[in-house]
């Protein structure tokens, strides 16, 4: 019996996880904006490139179309903590070399703009997932309440 939890603290612990979900949403909203001013910047340094070497220059002709492509950044997930990381890898292919060897400094800000939309959009599903969490959590916190109104209605 001393176990037990009363009304008030689950009640508590309610308003608790509701605000730790707003926080979370907050940080969710904040993670997505960044992601979108990075898309937003990388198009348009993306474009400057275009203008400045032409439209053959910058296309998808310069995507690699056979052979193995070793990528500089992969999405790690972790199975016994079931978080995502992003491993670095700086022996991979550059992709920038495609374009040549004296690219403009557009082309290079692109680069970088969109790499940065890669660790916004890990932030962002880091965040989804444990606000996943916190809502199974808030759920059984629900159900929990709901037996022991339950019981002290019967």
């Amino acid at each position: 019996m001393g176990h037990e939890r009363t009304t008030k603290q689950v009640d508590d612990e309610l308003d608790e996880i509701c605000l730790q979900m707003i926080q979370l949403m907050d940080d969710y909203c904040s993670s997505i904006g960044r992601l979108e001013h990075c898309l937003r910047d990388g198009c348009v340094h993306l474009a400057k490139s275009r203008y400045v070497m032409g439209n053959s220059s910058v296309s998808d002709l310069q995507l690699p179309t056979s052979g193995p492509y070793t990528a500089r950044s992969t999405v790690v997930r972790e199975e016994n903590t079931d978080t995502i990381n992003l491993a670095h890898d700086d022996s991979g292919d550059d992709p920038i070399k495609r374009f040549g060897v004296l690219v403009p400094g557009s082309l290079r800000m692109a680069q970088e703009r969109f790499c940065k939309c890669l660790e916004s959009t890990i932030e962002a599903a880091v965040i989804k997932s444990e606000m996943e969490k916190v809502r199974e959590n808030y759920l059984s916190l629900k159900d929990t309440r709901s037996q022991m109104t339950k019981k002290v209605n019967k």
